[in-house]
């Protein structure tokens, strides 16, 4: 067919010298030019060729018709025809005719005893006003026809005409198979698709014929007729082996042979801004010679990279007049089916069938606002729109898109429509573009045969999509629309598709613009993203786990083991995701802050669809730090803890009175620091819920989350219907958001709130010491926690008035320091009561096998006796006597310990420096003794909520961000975040309860 090849110049024996002369000037004039003016009107000499969308000269003695649609000559000559069409006979004569005045002609010298009628014809291209001579048995009307007198001669037939078009341009095809239409439409699945034939389709079998015919015949001079032509090749979605293409494509190669509606080429244009000039530039052929047809099929490929669209763009203000605009300005120009040219639309909010408000609806034409409407319709909304006067009242209307370029330019935009490339095989974006393209119709389906509606054609998808150029900067490719139809059955009576077509099915449509980057600058963005992604991983998270395998191994005393693996593979999980966290952290707010406060044209925000990789790193993220969080759960209800009662027994007399005897001691103190502890567990130093709520009060109530709008303006924050969002601009507000929550409440809890006000390590640890309970926790086998709680009062278990002598002397300076190692020259030192604690392979043996294995034993009994969740619920009950003693037993075990640590405290006893409070090393001291850390930092507190609070927080941030990417409702995100915390804390506080319940002995209704 002839849009698939290229421009030609070969010469032929039927090509006119004129013409292969035209086409050797055009080569060497340079890059092919496709800009047109935008003219709304022509000079009263002038007529409008609705073909070529431009105003031409009519030549000498002629004039422009009633509309300026074409020029009429006054035939001068004399003759006959046959097949005359405007009258009703067969054979025509016509005498000489002459220019009567500016816009009519008259008979010359009319024969005589005729009657004679000025009509409008057409003849080898040419419109004329003649002076028919009515022929014999017929007279004028007062219209300006031969009424026969006796009998009348039929004109053709649509189908008669039709069979003579088709046999003019060489090819044969039956009238029914030329008149019928094949329609698209789903299964009723909804996973294929099934062709609905339409048998003699109306506006082919009714339009078709004619359009062709006085096309071809009138030698293109009815400019409707061959507008009809090619909007019905349109109409068909361009299939190659329609009659509808094969007329069109005939018509092209006739007229453009015979050089039929050629004009001489425009002159160069001047060169775009960095191009080079047009007489060194490579020629490209997009639109092909058409003769006095429409322009319907780009050639070749590349035509979205022309650089003769020179316009600049820009964020706000600028003017076509100026070159350099913020607001694309689209223009429609619109046929009727029947060829008929209905004029220029601007194009707003057109084009959506889920309707749109009338001012955001067209908010899409802002340079970079990224726009999406879609939703879910029934056939009653296709139907009613059908009839919206935008559709021209029921009639399909084709339409050719041009961008305005200049305050009298416009280019031709390219039309990507998806049936005719799976027709057609394509697969290129840039090649196989057309011009023409409809709405909505009804005619296609519509059958004369059975007089019904069978089916209506839609658009389930129409996108446009303007393409930033990497330089200049700040210009743009040819803008491209694309389009995917379908249809839309109506007859229920068909046994084709019935289901599909019932009342109350839905089906999805979009109508969507996006404003995006060339692929360099594409490929600049990811350049930018492994940079960073290296920087984190292989900077910062790489040795970060290589240093929690090391301290692992030191801990585990070079024991590799099965849990070594696990922990492992937890650790390069753990830390690698929060890498990933901190590169999504970073790029999100970069890019945030490039696109939002750019001032000039830079960058344009990558859409969903090309964030990909962003996508699956979120994924990744929240994956590896869940692994962590449950990582840090498990270990923590899994922590070994003792306390250790320091109190003395008082001495009262026996009950016989005769001797003195050791009192026993209370164990009130003992139930009341494991409740302090159980409720420090879950202690948080920030707030979810009341992060939750500011994130929804800022985000959604205040519209911050408005700069996740892909809208280039940092001080926009008004809700716009349609406006899309990207998930790297929310991801980027949200993260802030959080950030500055959390960083608020950080510093406000470490720097205001816990030095002046209350803090719960410090009061857990004075309340220890009041006690004269000290606590020893492992988190590890060899290794933990100790918070020595010893006092050097003579009992704990006083009335308040001995409690409040002890603290004033305590105030006074005269006790001892509180600390382990009370007298130590640094003050600091002295009354530090908090440790990190590595005891031998020794001590940990005899807490297993004397204290733990019988706590183990002993639960799962209560398991096997009342039940797994009975015993979780409400304890295992009354402890047994042996486990009892074997407590007594460890607490003589730890106290003989921490006495040994006392006395050898300058062997024993450490006082890490910066690096080794990094490192987190066990001392090597460790091995044959117990070893003692001085613990500046609360280290103890990481197997509780409140030394993991960053952990956790990134945790819910990620979550949050996660679940939103996906729903795109922070307040419905922030809901599901918070019953996620609250499960949780409820998993750590149920848990966290029974392990301490376990190891310490205190029955769970003790733990209120």
């Amino acid at each position: 067919m002839a849009r698939r090849r290229g421009f030609r110049c070969a010469p032929r024996v039927i090509v006119p010298i004129g013409l292969l002369l035209g086409c050797l000037i055009a080569i060497c004039s340079g890059q092919q030019d496709l800009q047109l003016p935008l003219q709304q009107s022509c000079p009263t000499t002038k007529y409008f060729d609705a073909a070529k969308l431009i105003c031409r000269d009519c030549p000498s003695n002629t004039f422009p018709n009633s509309d300026q649609r074409a020029c009429i000559n006054c035939d001068g000559s004399a003759g006959s025809a046959y097949n005359f069409a405007f009258g009703y006979s067969a054979l025509s004569n016509w005498s000489p005719a002459l220019l009567q005045s500016t816009t009519t002609c008259a008979c010359a010298v009319p024969p005589a005893n005729t009657t004679t009628v000025i009509n409008q014809v057409a003849s080898s291209g040419t419109l004329y006003q003649r002076c028919i001579v009515c022929p014999a048995n017929t007279v004028a009307n007062s219209v300006g026809q031969c009424i026969p007198t006796n009998g009348l001669s039929m004109p053709l037939t649509p189908s008669e005409m039709l069979t003579r078009a088709m046999q003019s341009l060489g090819f044969s095809m039956s009238v029914a198979q030329a008149t019928q239409a094949f329609i698209q439409v789903p299964t009723a699945s909804g996973v294929g698709t099934l062709t609905l034939t339409i048998s003699s389709s109306e506006p082919l079998a009714t339009l078709l014929g004619p359009a062709a015919y006085n096309c071809r015949f009138g030698l293109g001079a009815d400019k409707a007729a061959c507008n009809s032509v090619a909007n019905l090749c349109a109409l068909v979605m361009y299939d190659e082996t329609s009659a509808a293409c094969r007329l069109y494509n005939g018509l092209v190669s006739q007229f453009a042979a015979a050089g039929g509606g050629l004009s001489s080429p425009p002159p160069p244009p001047p060169a775009p801004r960095g191009t080079s000039s047009p007489t060194t530039a490579r020629r490209t052929i997009w639109r092909p010679e058409t003769g006095a047809m429409p322009w319907l099929f780009y050639t070749g490929a590349g035509y979205t990279d022309d650089p003769n669209m020179d316009l600049q763009v820009q964020f706000s203000g600028g003017s076509l007049a100026s070159g350099q605009v913020s607001v694309l300005t689209f223009i429609l120009s619109a046929y009727a089916l029947n060829g008929t040219w209905l004029g220029y639309n601007v194009w707003s909010s057109q084009f959506q069938l889920c309707g749109a408000p009338d001012l955001d609806g067209s908010r899409w034409t802002r340079f970079g606002w990224n726009y999406l409407n879609d939703c879910d319709i029934d056939l009653t909304a296709v139907l009613g729109q059908l009839a919206d006067g935008f559709t021209g009242g029921g009639d399909t209307v084709m339409y050719e898109l041009f961008l305005q370029t200049g305050t009298s330019t416009m280019y031709p935009i390219p039309i990507k429509i998806s049936n005719k490339d799976d027709l057609d095989g394509n697969l290129l974006p840039d090649q196989g573009a057309v011009r023409r393209f409809f709405f909505l119709d009804k005619r296609l389906g519509y059958s004369s045969q059975s007089r019904s509606l069978q089916a209506v054609q839609y658009p389930v998808t129409m996108f446009l999509q303007v393409i930033l150029r990497s330089s200049p900067r700040d210009q743009i490719y040819v803008p491209q629309l694309f389009i995917t139809y379908s249809g839309w059955q109506t007859d229920t009576t068909s046994t084709v598709n019935m289901d599909s077509s019932a009342a109350n099915e839905q089906r999805y449509t979009s109508f969507a613009v996006t404003y995006s980057n060339d692929q360099d600058l594409v490929d600049k963005f990811w350049y930018a993203w492994q940079t960073i992604l290296i920087v984190f991983e292989v900077a910062l998270a790489f040795p970060a786990m290589m240093l929690g395998v090391f301290r692992y191994i030191k801990k585990k005393r070079d024991q590799a083991d099965l849990d070594f693996l696990v922990y492992a593979g937890v650790v390069i999980a753990d830390y690698g995701s929060f890498g990933l966290a901190m590169v999504l952290l970073t790029v999100s707010l970069y890019y945030l802050t490039l696109y939002k406060l750019q001032e000039e044209v830079y960058y344009l925000m990558l859409t969903d669809g090309q964030l990909y990789n962003f996508k699956i790193t979120v994924i990744l993220a929240i994956v590896g730090q869940s692994l962590g969080v449950l990582w840090m759960l498990w270990s923590q209800i899994r922590t070994d803890i003792f306390f250790i009662d320091w109190e003395k027994s008082r001495k009262v007399l026996s009950k016989e009175g005769s001797r003195e005897e050791a009192a026993p001691i209370s164990c009130w103190r003992m139930l009341m620091v494991a409740n302090e502890f159980n409720e420090l567990q879950s202690v948080r130093i920030t707030s979810p819920a009341f992060t939750l709520l500011m994130v929804t009060l800022i985000l959604d109530g205040c519209n911050v989350i408005a700069a996740g709008y892909v809208t280039p303006d940092a001080n926009d924050y008004h809700h716009y219907w349609g406006v899309t969002t990207s998930i790297i601009l929310r991801f980027g507000i949200e993260a802030f958001c959080f950030l500055i929550l959390f960083l608020g409440q950080y510093i406000f809890k470490r720097l205001i709130y816990y030095p002046y006000v209350a803090n719960p390590v410090t009061q857990f640890v004075d309340l220890m010491f009041l006690a004269n309970i000290s606590t020893v926790i492992f988190d590890d086998t060899h290794s933990g926690y100790y918070i020595h709680g010893r006092n050097q009062a003579q009992h704990s278990d006083a009335t308040l008035r001995d409690l409040n002598q002890e603290l004033l002397k305590e105030e006074e300076g005269l006790t001892a320091q509180r600390g382990l190692v009370s007298g130590a020259s640094n003050p600091k030192l002295a009354d530090n009561q908090l440790f990190q604690m590595y005891v031998t392979d020794n001590i940990r043996k005899t807490y297993d096998a004397k204290m733990l294995q019988l706590v183990q034993q002993a639960t799962n009994d209560a398991r096997n006796r009342k039940g797994m969740i009975s015993t979780f619920l409400r304890g295992a009950g009354r402890q047994r006597d042996n486990v009892l003693s074997a407590q007594q037993e460890i607490s003589l075990l730890f106290k003989q310990m921490i006495d040994d640590v006392e006395r050898n405290a300058a062997t024993q006893v450490t006082d890490p420096t910066y690096v080794q409070m990094v490192l987190d090393l066990p001392p090597d001291s460790a091995l044959n003794n117990t070893a003692m850390v001085h613990d500046h930092l609360d280290a103890f507190t990481r197997t509780m909520f409140l030394g993991c609070e960053v952990r956790l927080f990134v945790f819910e941030a990620l979550f949050f961000c996660a679940i939103d990417m996906s729903l795109k409702s922070v307040a419905i995100s922030a809901l599901i975040t918070y019953v996620m915390w609250r499960f949780v804390k409820w998993f750590r506080d149920s848990w966290g309860e029974d392990n301490l319940s376990q190891k310490t002995l205190v029955d769970r209704h003790f733990l209120i």
